[in-house]
């Protein structure tokens, strides 16, 4: 389902923001896909990749898990890294804690594909989160002098669906949530800044360790926070409404990143 989207900007000037979403019923299909056990999860995530017509690459971490990339080439070598942990805890499933994330990966790779991008994008499934940001920690531990030069931005995916989308604004880069905002307004979706400061870290710290660019989108509230890391964490904790409504919004953000971002 091709979309392209009319984006205002200071009511003057008009930006024309072209995606091709896959539609809910293959959302839904890759979230369920994810009750599985964990260690059946890396493997899975590179199938979903790989599905969506995208070339994987595994980045070690230790001698059980990799991070899982997938790379959609731009123009440029400038980069927008979009990420979400494939790892939960040994309670309930694990859907909202992060399959919700990390199985949106392919397809927001699929809903930018079929259009010409500045930016390179790599999409990161990491693995480890729980157990310290062990993953997204070793993936800017490797990056290149020139490539953290190169990235301008971390899209942290967490914990979506059970409420519409919200974003940690106070962990947040101020541009990058100004941003979402305009085309949360422009599409119609809900967007709260709920932070969650209090309630644990995610894999936008070690990039912001570097001062790269980072913003988290998540659905976490008072009354839902109870699911995670319990028994609770199951599909049924998601909102198939909401869930789609986020990969809506961050399907056209990416969009709109590609043409508001440096490239240098």
């Amino acid at each position: 389902m091709e979309v392209a989207l009319l984006l205002w900007a200071n009511c003057t000037v008009a930006e024309t923001l072209k995606v091709k979403l896959v539609d809910q019923a293959v959302i839904q299909s890759r979230l369920q896909a994810g009750v599985v056990p964990g260690k059946e999860r890396e493997d899975l995530i590179a199938k979903l990749f790989r599905d969506a017509g995208c070339e994987v690459s595994l980045q070690k971490v230790d001698r059980k898990s990799s991070n899982v990339i997938c790379r959609l080439p731009g123009e440029t070598p400038a980069t927008i890294a979009v990420g979400g942990h494939f790892d939960f805890v040994d309670k309930g499933q694990g859907i909202v804690d992060d399959w919700s994330g990390a199985s949106l990966l392919p397809s927001l790779f699929a809903a930018l594909k079929t259009e010409h991008r500045t930016h390179t994008f790599e999409f990161v499934a990491f693995t480890d989160e729980e157990t310290g940001l062990v993953g997204s920690a070793r993936f800017v531990k490797e990056l290149s002098k020139e490539e953290r030069k190169d990235l301008q931005a971390f899209i942290n995916l967490e914990c979506l669906g059970m409420n519409p989308p919200n974003v940690w604004v106070s962990r947040s880069t101020p541009l990058l949530v100004h941003l979402l905002e305009g085309v949360a307004n422009a599409i119609k979706v809900p967007l709260q800044g709920v932070n969650v400061d209090k309630v644990g870290d995610d894999d936008t710290h070690p990039f912001l360790d570097r001062k790269i660019r980072v913003i988290c989108i998540h659905s976490v509230t008072q009354e839902t926070l109870g699911i995670l890391h319990s028994a609770r964490d199951r599909p049924d904790a998601i909102s198939i409404a909401n869930y789609y409504d986020a990969y809506r919004l961050v399907a056209f953000y990416l969009a709109s990143l590609d043409s508001k971002l440096p490239t240098q």
